[in-house]
């Protein structure tokens, strides 16, 4: 007999809003659950000075679509002319060329810190300069990787993460499914869930799946708790909808 999953989609805000409805057009029951909001930076001038400061940079990577268009809306895109802008895959790129980005890359396959770092450009970086645009708390590896491979690394944060309260239905649509399944976006929205949902509540969403972007993520997520964690092709929505559709077709389910 199938199940019909209820599936919890974690991503912030409109891009989360576009991937849960990809996930009803699939026939499954979803709910947008993101545990923050994304804000700009607390003092934003302070934040534009400490940036135009520091470019330019041999390298800018750029964690997120929210960070490309923070960084523009602090500096503008013509800031960074003269830098190669690494992100994470090709919906960032697409984005960060919209706004004004000139020399983006990005690696093809899976939307990681690891993926970013096999890079060519992010594998020699003895003596760069490289600046790092996240959100406080994000991708921490690749600072320290790339410390550890000779680089001056800064790292400005552009925009902040700020805990916002869970969908009024939520806990009663988990207590009701008899198969919950997350997608994770990052370690700090698996965290943020966690941390936001009463404990019988969590205890049921960790007994279900979890879809992860990066065996990193799908590792921490487990170490709290998280039973079957699987590790999609990258972050972008194809992936995690391709992993969706692999760990719901007749042969994976219970």
């Amino acid at each position: 007999m199938s199940v019909t999953p209820l599936v919890l989609v974690t991503r912030t805000e409109s891009a989360g809003e576009d991937l849960a409805g990809k996930v009803a057009e699939m026939g499954k029951d979803v709910l947008h659950c993101a545990p923050f909001a994304l804000e700009p930076p607390e003092n934003a001038k302070e934040v534009a000075s400490q940036l135009e400061a520091l470019l330019p940079a041999d390298l800018v990577i750029i964690t997120s679509q929210e960070g490309a268009r923070r960084s523009v809306e602090l500096v503008g895109a013509k800031s960074f002319a003269r830098a190669l802008v690494v992100v994470p895959g090709e919906g960032t790129a697409r984005l960060a060329r919209e706004l004004g980005f000139a020399n983006v890359i990005y690696p093809s396959r899976h939307g990681t810190s690891e993926a970013m770092l096999a890079l060519p450009e992010l594998r020699e970086v003895d003596g760069l300069n490289v600046l790092i645009l996240a959100a406080e708390g994000g991708r921490g590896l690749m600072g320290k990787m790339l410390e550890d491979r000779g680089a001056a690394v800064d790292r400005i944060h552009v925009y902040r993460r700020i805990r916002q309260d869970m969908p009024g239905d939520l806990a009663v649509k988990v207590r009701d499914a008899e198969w919950v399944i997350t997608l994770a976006a990052s370690w700090e929205a698996v965290a943020g869930l966690a941390e936001a949902v009463p404990d019988d509540v969590l205890q049921l969403i960790k007994s279900g799946s979890l879809i992860a972007p990066s065996r990193r993520v799908a590792e921490r997520a487990a170490s709290i708790g998280f039973q079957r964690c699987t590790i999609a092709a990258g972050a972008d929505d194809e992936a995690m909808l391709n992993e969706l559709r692999r760990l719901t077709s007749k042969d994976e389910l219970r």
